[in-house]
């Protein structure tokens, strides 16, 4: 365990703690949150001299939210920034990734398998990478740690840290330990925080009582009932030659920390940089729902249609009362604009065709920085604006992104899950299968060809002989196994066969229907050659 001292989150974790509260703030939609941050000094970079007029508040006026509230304002947000982390996790873990085993013997390895399928497959899993998933878009980042309870589960279960709660050691770009924490009780003494040290093959705990801004100092794990459970065993051997936990970027580099130590190996989110048009959307939102507010119909009303209510209880007017007695003569023209008005009606118009095109220009500002098309996200507004052949094309940006981001699961995750086999046989004495090599995590064909059209081109390539069954059932469905494209493939060839009958009265024999293709293959003897011959 690291000796930790002084104030928390230790340097420089403190400068991605800043970062990691304002996409939490986008993430979550937290319009108070957003205020306060915006609004704090402290946190605005240095601005040019060009932006200083009007003091710290044209500073600060610099984002919609941390401008001043001089009145009753309605900040309204909408939550594009969850959107994209939810659709990010979609797009990874929507369909779950497959496990494969490729090296050992026949015996070992299908067994290998089906503990891997146990471990991995469940649904409590899948759930896991989906959460880990969201984080990693929002946060830049996510950590996946093994856990294991004899008392509560029955194998190596798996859990997403979000990198905020998380102190790594690099080495070349690489985890080799890291130090989660989490405030597990705070009370007059001050604030307790539970650190979980993992290293190769080892797991260390202790207990810290400080308060907010500093770490404190280390106490027994007994004096708090949250960590007694670790006070037995504060150290814990693994037994497994892999570290217990492991890291997933978002997107390197991490342009924000490119250049500083202990930083540089985090992911960048999926946030970076679309900050002000986040800010800028919800402006504009608010001002639209601000136009609904000021064209609901007001009535001016003169004071002589006002009818008192008596000592301390104002005035009120009747808009169903018939006749008004008694009204100043000089106060009845009412179709005279020179003239005074009794009663006055104003209503404002409301802005919707130009709110509505700079919500969808924004939006799609929004989706292409964060690099997805906006066809993913089923908006009717933001994909038909375009064409449906622009909208099929623009979902490249969407895989290309997936691809990067599966790139990085696959180099760390499968480690992770070859120390969770190994760990789980070791804590659940478990029969030793002898598997060394990791898994490979396939991740399934993300198909985004309409079923329409790739039947009409299936057909075409059918019918024209270029193409066999087999290959059909694997363009149709590119994600099966190769026993599922051979069942497909003889049912379809079964449901295709003609029973032809025998002209001599035998037995209906089998025969295959060929499509009709308007050519034969029975050529005409030439005349003149067949009399020679």
């Amino acid at each position: 365990m690291p000796e930790f001292k002084g104030a928390w989150p230790p340097e420089p974790h403190d400068q991605a703690a800043d970062a990691y509260d304002t996409f939490t703030a986008w993430w979550s939609g937290d319009v108070e949150t957003l205020q306060e941050i915006y609004s704090d000094s402290s946190r605005m970079p240095a601005p040019r001299p060009s932006q200083l007029a009007g003091g710290w508040r044209g500073r600060l006026a610099r984002f919609w939210y941390g401008r001043p509230v001089l009145q009753d304002t309605k900040r309204l947000h909408i939550p594009a920034a969850a959107d994209i982390a939810t659709t990010s996790a979609d797009l990874l873990f929507g369909q779950p990734p497959t496990w494969l085993f490729n090296q050992g013997d026949a015996k070992d390895l299908q067994a290998a398998q089906d503990r891997l399928s146990d471990l991995l497959d469940g649904a409590d899993t899948v759930a896991t990478l989906l959460e880990a998933a969201e984080v990693q878009a929002a946060l830049g980042g996510v950590y996946i740690r093994l856990h294991w309870d004899k008392e509560a589960t029955e194998k190596v279960m798996f859990s997403a840290v979000a990198p905020d709660a998380a102190i790594p050691e690099w080495r070349y770009g690489k985890l080799i330990a890291v130090t989660f924490w989490s405030v597990v009780a705070k009370d007059k003494r001050g604030t307790w925080r539970h650190l979980e040290h993992h290293s190769i093959g080892r797991i260390e705990h202790a207990l810290y009582l400080g308060d907010d801004g500093s770490i404190g100092r280390e106490v027994p794990l007994d004096l708090l009932d949250a960590t007694k459970w670790a006070a037995d065993q504060p150290v814990v051997e693994t037994g497994v030659d892999g570290l217990t936990a492991c890291y997933i970027p978002n997107v390197r580099p991490a342009r924000r920390w490119r250049n500083t130590p202990g930083l540089s190996a985090l992911g960048r989110s999926d946030f970076e940089g679309v900050e002000p048009l986040f800010d800028a959307l919800d402006e504009v939102w608010s001002s639209w729902m601000r136009d609904i507010d000021l064209a609901k119909a007001r009535l001016f009303v003169a004071q002589e249609l006002l009818e008192d209510q008596g000592p301390g209880k104002g005035s009120t007017f009747d808009p169903e009362q018939a006749i008004f007695t008694p009204v100043p003569s000089d106060g009845m023209a009412l179709n005279d604009d020179s003239g005074a008005r009794l009663v006055q009606a104003q209503q404002f118009a409301i802005r919707v065709e130009e709110h509505s095109k700079t919500c969808d220009k924004l939006l799609k500002q929004i989706l292409r920085a964060a690099g997805y098309s906006a066809g993913d996200f089923d908006d009717s507004e933001t994909a038909g604006a375009i064409t449906a052949t622009e909208v099929s094309a623009r979902k490249d940006k969407s895989n290309t992104t997936r691809s990067r981001k599966i790139l990085y699961w696959q180099s760390e995750f499968p480690k992770l899950a070859s120390v969770a086999l190994r760990l789980d046989g070791l804590i659940f004495q478990r029969p030793d299968l002898g598997i060394t090599a990791d898994p490979e995590m396939v991740f399934p064909v993300r198909v985004d060809q309409d079923p329409v059209q790739l039947a009409t081109a299936l057909s075409a390539l059918k019918t024209a002989r270029l193409i066999s069954t087999e290959t059909a059932v694997r363009e149709r469905n590119p994600n099966w196994s190769k026993d599922e494209v051979d069942d497909e493939v003889a049912r379809i060839l079964k449901e295709n066969t003609l029973e032809v009958a025998d002209p001599d009265g035998g037995e209906f024999e089998p025969a295959h229907e060929e499509p009709d293709t308007g050519f034969t293959d029975e050529v005409e003897p030439d005349s003149e050659v067949e009399e020679a011959a």
